[in-house]
């Protein structure tokens, strides 16, 4: 799809995810328009050319107006309650959301929808990797799995719902529709996985797990949308948008080294992992994830070494 001057939506983004998004579509020739529930916040990105537009998930109209005249839609806002929420709050944001989103996306006559899902919307294995097909979870309960290890149980079940939802409108509407799924993800802006390191810096002694998950940088995740637009190939399909799994221990021993930090970090060794099979998205998306260590570099080494992340 040659959307070379064209203007696409991005919902969520004034988040982390979501201005690394818009951003990287400004880049590659595309027009941005944030749709985001905070104009102030989002005064930034409008700084630096993103469109903006006022809108919630929860109001469908306010959708569609934040849509008109949109080529494609990156679906990329959820509700996440880092500090709990319960599960009527999570059905609301990523289930329900999803589905006014995409009955805006058709009343608004878009037909060009990228959905930003999750790894956490498998059913986790340590012990293979897992692909495209792994099975996820099917039932909004907590699951009987190890899921627990990278997310929160509830956004889990609800965005596995939330992308079935997504693909059943699709195919009852003929949205064409590409799925990614990202995870965990890291970089300027986080205050996820991120800010989870920084607050374990900040301590005089510090245990910290070998077990290995992948860390995928945001900008690296976005790159990977701006190929799924200019792909038509990939229509219909859905990507692990992942990289290397790599242990809390390899990531701040490296942070401890770029900052001169005088942490004692103590391993506890956990000799498992969660592995996610990329290569379509490197085949596809022209994904190219970086190394943890070039990703740290570029986080910690700013020209203002005491700039916020």
């Amino acid at each position: 799809m040659d959307l070379n001057g064209k203007l696409v939506a991005v919902t969520g983004a004034t988040g982390f995810l979501g201005s690394h998004i818009a951003l990287t579509l400004l880049s590659r020739n595309m027009r941005a328009r944030a749709v985001v529930r905070s104009v102030k916040k989002a005064q930034w990105l409008i700084e630096r050319g993103v469109e903006v537009a006022c809108a919630d998930l929860h109001d469908v109209d306010s959708l569609c107006r934040g849509f008109a005249g949109c080529e494609a839609v990156v679906a990329n806002a959820a509700f996440l309650a880092r500090n709990g929420g319960n599960l009527d709050e999570f059905v609301a944001g990523n289930v329900g959301g999803t589905e006014n989103l995409m009955i805006a996306a058709l009343r608004a006559g878009v037909r060009r929808v990228v959905y930003i899902s999750s790894v956490a919307v498998y059913k986790t294995s340590l012990f293979a990797d897992m692909d495209e097909e792994t099975p996820q979870h099917r039932e909004l309960r907590r699951p009987l799995d190890l899921s627990g290890l990278i997310t929160n149980w509830r956004y889990a079940v609800t965005k596995a719902r939330g992308e079935q939802v997504a693909w059943r409108m699709a195919e009852e509407h003929n949205i064409d529709l590409t799925v990614l799924r990202p995870g965990p993800i890291y970089g300027e802006r986080d205050q996820a996985l991120t800010a989870r390191y920084q607050r374990a810096m900040t301590r005089s002694v510090q245990l910290v797990p070998t077990i290995k998950v992948p860390h995928v940088h945001g900008a690296d995740v976005a790159a990977a949308v701006a190929g799924a637009l200019a792909n038509d190939e990939s229509v219909g399909r859905a990507y692990n948008v992942t990289g290397e799994p790599v242990s809390p221990w390899r990531v701040l021993r490296k942070w401890k080294q770029l900052r001169s930090s005088r942490t004692l970090l103590l391993p506890l060794f956990l000799p498992v992992g969660a592995k996610y099979d990329d290569s379509a998205a490197k085949r596809d998306l022209g994904f190219k994830p970086r190394s943890i260590e070039r990703g740290l570099e570029g986080l910690l080494l700013p020209e203002n070494p005491d700039a916020p992340l």
